[in-house]
């Protein structure tokens, strides 16, 4: 009896096979299931957190151009006459001053340098005197504009963010009684910097005011290493400041410091993750030493970049308001788009004059059409056409300056996300926002 009894419980601990079969199933649909939603958390993950890197770097790198954008015109002379003179209209020397701007094939396009034009205002397509901002529509990569920006402060250099001034009556007791610079505690320029000496007279704008002072016996001596006696470049009468700025800490090439900024795609130097068509947005530094880029990459994967202006389009631009916007000029024409269209051609005349732009420029506005994210199979764009440009209500009264640019996604760029960057910048160191 109790044998039967133990061999009744041991059958009744048993599993047969159909249901080991059943639970193997069970499991391995869990199993499948669960490595599924694993691997599809990890992949949205993955995407998740390149764009976030994406922001990231956008937020950073496109602070750096907003930041240079701020700065252009910065210590930009509005003419040129020689040291120690009385600075009539006679001194000027606009007509031999010599310097060197970009060696870069499609960077010389933009140099102020190109031509020996004597007049600071000329309509001709260069100007001797350097304007705050130079570029071309579609002349970059992938039909991007390119463009430039002008000012002491926007080089690399320690030098280029100190400054001083020299007032006339700010004398010295020894070795002689001369005008010397103020002390700026950290501002100011230190020995070896190379600066250059811009005179600020007020009250004679017209012919004195913000001259750069040149050797008049070396057309190219425009700038001095930086010592608390500056000798010959003083204030020679209560009317005229002496201006000081820092430009670098090596002999210059240009009475200035320049950047440009363009898309760049020379293969090794594009992401492998980036879609097809795009590239790298550069802000390339003018050297000093031989005038070619030093390249600091600000965002990756960039399919596009359109430049809009905003003018005070009035006479002499005394409104003090944005009232009329523009594109850059193309390079083989120098067509643009403009609202209103009657201001079409007094605008083109400003952009090829330091004068017109410093007294009419007043807005700057960058968009940027870059890559968000990595490549995704399972996404396709809901368009095909991305509008790089102002929207109706980003212009003024909308009076018909159309869309920059319609981007137009090809087919492998469909399974990419796409991030539409804007930048606007007042620049405060034009003479229009200073009014």
């Amino acid at each position: 009896m109790r044998l039967f009894q133990l061999h009744n419980i041991s059958k009744k601990n048993g599993f047969t096979l159909i249901e080991v079969l059943v639970t193997m199933t069970l499991f391995l649909v869990i199993l499948i299931i669960a490595s599924n939603a694993f691997n599809l958390i990890v992949s949205k993950s993955s995407s998740i957190s390149k764009m976030e890197e994406t922001n990231i770097e956008g937020v950073i790198g496109l602070e750096v151009m907003r930041h240079d954008l701020a700065q252009m015109g910065f210590g930009l002379p509005w003419g040129f006459s020689t040291k120690n003179s009385a600075v009539t209209p006679a001194d000027l020397v606009d007509s031999s001053i010599t310097y060197y701007e970009a060696e870069n094939a499609l960077g010389a396009e933009l140099n102020d340098s190109s031509a020996a034009n004597s007049n600071p205002d000329s309509s001709s397509p260069f100007s001797r005197v350097p304007r705050a901002l130079v570029g071309f529509a579609g002349f970059g990569n992938y039909a991007s504009d390119y463009f430039a920006i002008k000012g002491t402060t926007i080089g690399r250099e320690k030098s280029a963010q100190r400054w001083t001034y020299i007032p006339f009556h700010n004398y010295s007791a020894s070795p002689t009684w001369e005008s010397q610079p103020v002390t700026l505690a950290s501002s100011s320029p230190v020995t070896g910097d190379r600066v250059i000496f811009i005179n600020s007279n007020v009250n004679d704008i017209a012919n004195k005011d913000h001259r750069l002072i040149v050797d008049p016996n070396d057309d190219e001596e425009f700038s001095v290493n930086y010592n608390s006696i500056v000798g010959w470049y003083l204030p020679l009468d209560d009317t005229s400041t002496y201006m000081v700025y820092g430009v670098d800490n090596r002999a210059l090439r240009m009475p200035f410091n320049r950047t440009d900024f363009f898309i760049g795609n020379t293969a090794g130097t594009v992401p492998p993750f980036c879609a097809p068509s795009t590239g790298v947005l550069y802000k390339g530094t003018v050297n000093q030493s031989d005038g070619d880029y030093t390249p600091l990459p600000l965002l990756d994967c960039v399919a596009d970049m359109q430049v809009v202006l905003g003018w005070d389009i009035s006479d002499g631009g005394n409104a003090g308001e944005v009232n009329g916007y523009s594109t850059l000029p193309k390079k083989t024409d120098g067509s643009i788009s403009a609202t209103p269209a009657d201001a079409t051609v007094a605008i083109q005349g400003w952009m090829k004059s330091a004068k017109g732009l410093r007294e009419h420029l007043k807005v700057v506005k960058v968009y940027i059409l870059a890559q968000e994210g990595k490549f995704d199979r399972t996404y396709t764009a809901p368009s095909t056409s991305i509008r790089v440009g102002p929207s109706a209500s980003d212009i003024q009264g909308n009076n018909g300056l159309s869309p920059v640019k319609i981007y137009t996604l090809t087919e492998p760029q469909t399974h990419y996300r796409w991030k539409l960057y804007r930048i606007v910048v007042r620049p405060k160191n034009l003479y229009s926002n200073q009014r």
